[in-house]
């Protein structure tokens, strides 16, 4: 695992010897809006729950996902986020031979080097605003491919249609893509692969970062019965810790307002989306990025360095992400996750004084 994740508060906090609690952390990428209301008031009403075990393999949670999806629970499994899957999928797939579509999440590499898996990399450029152009050449010996869907820390975001298009054209190769910023669309459920009936098609469902829940850890993975079988083989018993199940649950049986909440996720998004491309518009060699991610991806001008100005805002107690340690992105990119609109007011007066 790299060294520059988000959310490494607790690291800086001591750094600058202040609370985590002062620090507005702008690099990990949840919900800006935080969590539904009513889920949180569930949640503290199940408190005395911790005193029981889970159930084991959490099977009342992924026959709760089952139902929802239209699939058969031999299609599902879940677990302590989706970082547990990334990291065993190599081994379960057998992979000999990888491909990623970056820049990208590290983990996807990571796990292909803690395995021992030959991977390499496509990446995409800027100047196409980094939309992946895959071609024949590019898939010789392939058998799997990553993809972040939408990318993360790039934010582009391939259709459904696309997508579908591309895993078809290669039947024979598994294509894992991880949709975990994919609930910040209004259109989640009609561009979700989940519903796609493709075998060779591996999807990530992440609920940590829309439901702003990443020290839950949960999430799902939907795939062929064969993987499936494969990764339960594999699994450690409890691995979705009782919280987690019961916040899965509350997220499935209370369809409206978890909908409701996604939907106004969506529109604050693109709100604050404008305010930082209208911002940002004033400095000249200023490029953004992103789509409906909850985040946006800043290229700075070449006399500005990602880790200066990342050090300088830190000063400020804001923390956003150095995108330098991203194979594909230069020293240049800085990538900030939206929070609340006072806080990203904040955060484009600090920058517009550091770009001048």
């Amino acid at each position: 695992m790299i060294n520059g994740h988000g959310g490494n508060i607790y690291e800086c906090a001591r750094k600058l010897n202040c609370s985590p609690d002062e620090i507005i952390d702008m690099s990990s990428n949840i919900n800006p809006l935080g969590s539904p209301p009513l889920f949180l008031d569930d949640m503290k009403s199940h408190i005395d729950k911790i005193h029981q075990l889970p159930e084991v393999n959490s099977k009342t949670l992924i026959r709760t996902f089952a139902v929802y999806y239209d699939k058969h629970i031999d299609q599902i499994a879940c677990a302590a986020g989706t970082t547990e899957f990334i990291y065993q999928l190599p081994l379960i797939l057998n992979s000999k031979k990888v491909l990623i579509l970056g820049p990208t999440y590290a983990d996807f590499a990571d796990a292909c080097k803690r395995t021992g898996v030959d991977f390499k990399y496509l990446i995409s450029e800027a100047a196409n605003d980094f939309q992946p152009l895959l071609k024949d050449k590019d898939m010789q010996y392939v058998d799997t491919v990553y993809i972040c869907n939408p990318n993360n820390p790039t934010g582009y975001f391939m259709p459904f249609s696309q997508i579908k298009s591309l895993c078809k054209s290669y039947p024979d190769v598994r294509f894992i893509v991880d949709e975990s910023y994919l609930h910040f669309s209004q259109d989640y459920e009609y561009e979700t692969m989940i519903r796609s009936g493709l075998t060779n098609v591996i999807i990530l469902c992440s609920f940590s970062k829309i439901f702003a829940i990443p020290g839950l850890r949960l999430g799902f993975m939907v795939a062929h019965k064969d993987i499936i079988t494969a990764f339960r083989k594999q699994e450690k018993p409890w691995n979705v810790n009782t919280m987690a199940q019961i916040a899965g649950s509350y997220i499935f049986e209370n369809n409206l307002e978890i909908q409701n909440f996604i939907q106004k996720t969506a529109l604050y998004i693109q709100t604050e989306k404008k305010r930082f491309q209208q911002s940002l518009a004033q400095h000249p060699h200023v490029e953004s990025f992103g789509s409906f991610a909850p985040f946006i991806l800043i290229k700075l001008p070449d006399q500005f360095m990602a880790e200066n100005i990342s050090s300088k805002l830190l000063q400020k107690k804001v923390l956003i992400r150095d995108c330098s340690n991203f194979y594909g992105l230069s020293s240049n990119y800085i990538r900030i996750a939206y929070k609340d609109e006072e806080n990203n007011k904040q955060i484009l007066e600090y920058l517009n004084e550091l770009l001048r």
